[in-house]
Parts: structure tokens; sequence; C-alpha cells
């Protein structure tokens, strides 16, 4: 299969006037061939969109534990542009989190109909009370090598990404075990010190989740993990780019100290998205959405209802961002933070054939996936 294209935005490049030849679920050459059987001419081509922290969407949940709870995700995810995701676990009891590995082992196993995962992101138990956020209190527990062995175990293989609040007893130590085993730690929900951060980072951790929120913030006398996160070149930032989350300003401050080479736009979106206001849950825990945005009984965000491509408009109309480095951030960014760029996150040979193309107004009118099209929209 031969697609022409006028321009791809890839890693933070434009290359003009190429035609992308796909065979199987591969890019097997870019360059210049004859007789296109897709034409993308005038419109802005690039590589699907990686979201690397989702809880949900379209009503279902990954704590749901079910092979159809993941698929109608991977589902919802193409319709925003993302072509591989990581399906996210929050807090819970051992039995739960086996469950919701059950499910995404077999959701792996028998392949999924719409974007491709990645692995699983296990975001607790082991966080700090205090910037716990939406996860339950009840079933946050003391780090544990062993259990953390366990979930290892029961993922297969399947498990890419362990949270870790760096400062709690024993975690500097499971970090580098998880690093030593490849597997990539993100640093989160954490009241941790810079210091304590810094040797967090130092550790192996690879990830900040969710830029500002859950965690220790930016003083000029105590930067905290925020500062830290902002300060230090070795590691990635997540931000969650609804304006909900994060103020514009403090996007904009991330965006300017780390680059669109450390900033990974996240969704952390929960079942509500892609549906109504009302009563939803994250986990175990009830959410109210209002007006898009979710929240528990107590008040606190619940993960959001944004949408990949939501995040690049943001990027791009309200805060100026250019589209081609807003698309790296979705992609080649998220791909090299997890380890996965040899693979996924840039239209290069040898890669799977994740392809996306927006009209000059971001709107979605082509998902290619691993080969496969998934939308089809295109207006000529």
């Amino acid at each position: 299969m031969i697609m022409r294209t006028s321009v791809i935005y890839t890693d933070g490049k434009a290359v003009d006037n190429m035609d992308i030849e796909v065979t199987g679920d591969r890019i097997t050459s870019v360059g210049h061939m004859g007789g296109p059987d897709i034409d993308l001419t005038g419109l802005l081509v690039m590589p699907g969109f990686i979201d690397i922290h989702v809880h949900g969407g379209s009503g279902s949940d990954v704590m749901d534990a079910g092979y159809e709870a993941i698929n109608n995700l991977s589902l919802y995810k193409i319709n925003e542009g993302v072509t591989s995701f990581c399906p996210t676990t929050v807090t819970a009891g051992v039995d739960k989190c086996y469950a919701a590995l059950d499910a995404i082992n077999e959701a792996m196993d028998r392949g999924v109909v719409g974007a491709r995962i990645l692995g699983a992101f296990l975001e607790g138990p082991y966080i700090n009370r205090q910037y716990k956020g939406a996860h339950p209190e009840a079933y946050i527990r003391e780090v544990s090598m062993s259990e953390i062995n366990d979930l290892l175990d029961k993922g297969k293989g399947n498990v890419v990404s362990f949270a870790i609040a760096p400062e709690l007893p024993g975690a500097l130590e499971a970090i580098r075990e998880l690093s030593r085993k490849n597997i990539n730690v993100r640093l989160g929900h954490t009241g941790a010190s810079y210091e304590e951060a810094i040797a967090g980072i130092e550790a192996g951790g690879r990830i900040a989740i969710h830029t500002y929120n859950a965690m220790s913030p930016l003083n000029h006398r105590a930067p905290g993990m925020a500062g830290a996160a902002l300060e230090n070149s070795d590691i990635y930032n997540e931000v969650i780019c609804d304006f909900i989350h994060v103020h514009p300003a403090a996007v904009k401050l991330l965006y300017n100290a780390k680059g669109p080479d450390k900033t990974i736009l996240i969704t952390d979106c929960m079942r509500a998205g892609g549906m109504p206001d009302g009563d939803y849950t994250l986990g175990e825990m009830r959410v109210i959405v209002k007006g898009g945005t979710a929240r528990t009984e107590a008040g606190a965000l619940a993960g959001s209802t944004l949408t990949i491509l939501g995040a690049v408009r943001n990027m791009c109309v309200k805060l100026g961002v250019p589209l081609l480095q807003a698309a790296k951030m979705a992609s080649a960014t998220p791909a090299k933070a997890l380890g996965v760029f040899d693979r996924a996150g840039d239209i290069s040979e040898g890669k799977y054939a994740d392809i996306i193309a927006l009209d000059e107004g971001l709107n979605l009118r082509f998902v290619m996936a691993g080969g496969q099209v998934k939308l089809n929209n295109i207006v000529k």
C-alpha cells in the first residue's frame, strides 16, 4: 500500500512531498513512489499519537477487569488519533490489580480492534497518602519488592511502567531494581523534597507523573518534586493540558523549561471520556463529572475527560506552540520515554504503520494503526 503526502510531521521534523509504503503492519519505505492507494495530500500527516497514561473512556475503566472494557477503550482512543496506549490502573487491593492485569494480558494476547496496547502502567499503590489525589487511601501500601515481583509475574511481561513516590521507605531500592529489570519507573503522587526527588531520578525514575498535580509544589526555597522535574534534564514530564489540572501559564513554563523533547502530553482520562456529565467511578471511587471536569465527592480532581487531540489543540491554538512540536509531544517523546521508539512514534522504515492525518483546522481525518485503516474521513 502506498500513501501520498504533502507534508509529514515526524519527530520534530517536516518532510515534504513523500510517499509512505506500508506492508503488513510496518512502514517499509518513505520516499518517492508511484501509484498511490491512499491520497493524503493537503492534510497534515504525522505518527499516531501515544497515550501512556489513561484509565478509561467511553464508559469503560481498566479496573473493570474485562477484555470488553480494554477493547472498548482501544476503540475510543482511535477516535482521538491515538494508535497505541498504556492501560493504567489505580490503587486497589491486590486481587483487583491481578484481575486488571489478567484483562490486559488477555487483550494483548487476543488483540484489540482499536489502538495497540503497549503494556500496563501500574499507578499505585506505592504512593504518598498526602498526595493521593483520587486514589483510595485504604489501599495505599508500603513499598514491597516482593509484592512488586508478584505483580510483575502476574503481568506476564506486559507491565511496562510502575509508579512510585521516591521518598517512601524502600522506594529507591525498588526503583533501582525495577530499572534493572527494564521496567519504566514514574515518580508521582509524592511529597518528595527536591533532594528526595533528585535521588529518585538518579535511582532510575524516568517520568514525572502529571507534572504539578499530586506532587510537592515548586517553592523558591523548597523546590519539591515539581522543581526537580522542571529543572532536571534526565526526567520526562507528563502534563494534562486541559487547563483544568494545570493553568496555561504553568503549562507554558513547563514547555519553556523542558521543551518538546522532554514534555509528554497525556490524558489521564477516566471512564467519562466521551460521555455526558453525570456520576461515574474511577476504580472504586465515586466521581462526579460536571462541565467535563471529573471530581471525587471530596472535590479532588479524578482524572480527566481530555483527549490527546484536545491536548495538541490546546498547545497549538491557546499557547502558540508549533504543531510540529505539539505532535512530537504526543508521539516521538512518549515513545522515547517509554523505550519503544524503536518501533513506534515516528514515520520511518521498519516502524509500525501508525499514521494519522489532520486538516488545517486540526480535525482528525485519517487513522491507520498497524497497517490497518481505522478511520477514513478524507474530504477532497
